[in-house]
């Protein structure tokens, strides 16, 4: 029977993989707290925290949905902190360790259970729906995962967020696809859903 979100915990190739699973659980957990000690705990509700817990949940428990959502994830995050911390001029070491770890993790994750081309649809609900989630929890002026206004590179672009969000919206369709799909070039497509 073919479920859409993964056989869990069945033919995974190897404990291996389940046992990496704790280290992004680990880096999310020290960032929590990381950011518990700076007295801005929202922050930990940003896209590539949480999707380190996803990518966890997916490699312990067999989701590879979980893991190829993540691994999208993950990739699209480098750049973007990249950017992030360029146009805020700030940079924590913690902050390499969880960004590029998180990705090389993500990368050999979704090596192991393969990329099928077709998730780029559940990551892109996954964001959209954990936008939502952080727009209704964290605080405004944090922004987090642009959830109340425009990256401020873009401010001038948008009377308001309402005329941001579909842009940003959309602009997610092509990046999650065109991230899998150099996914499948790399690596092939193999897998199921």
């Amino acid at each position: 029977m073919n479920r859409p979100w993964g056989e869990w915990g069945k033919s995974l190739p190897g404990t291996a993989l389940q046992w990496w699973g704790a280290v992004p659980l680990s880096i999310f957990l020290y960032r929590w707290w990381q950011y518990l000690d700076v007295g801005t705990p929202d922050w930990i509700m940003y896209n590539c925290h949480v999707t380190m817990v996803l990518l966890s949940l997916g490699m312990i428990g067999g989701g590879r949905i979980l893991i190829r959502v993540s691994a999208i994830w993950l990739v699209i995050g480098v750049p973007m902190w990249l950017i992030d911390a360029w146009a805020i001029q700030e940079l924590w070491i913690a902050s390499i360790f969880s960004h590029l770890g998180g990705c090389l993790l993500g990368l050999y994750a979704v090596r192991q259970v393969g990329v099928t081309g077709t998730s780029w649809k559940a990551a892109t609900l996954w964001f959209l729906g954990w936008q939502l989630v952080t727009r209704w929890t964290t605080d405004p002026a944090l922004n987090v995962n642009l959830a109340h206004s425009p990256h401020q590179l873009f401010q001038a672009w948008f009377d308001s967020y309402w005329t941001f969000w579909p842009v940003c919206a959309l602009a997610i369709l092509p990046l999650t696809w065109s991230v899998e799909q150099g996914l499948v070039r790399a690596m092939g497509r193999r897998g199921q859903e």
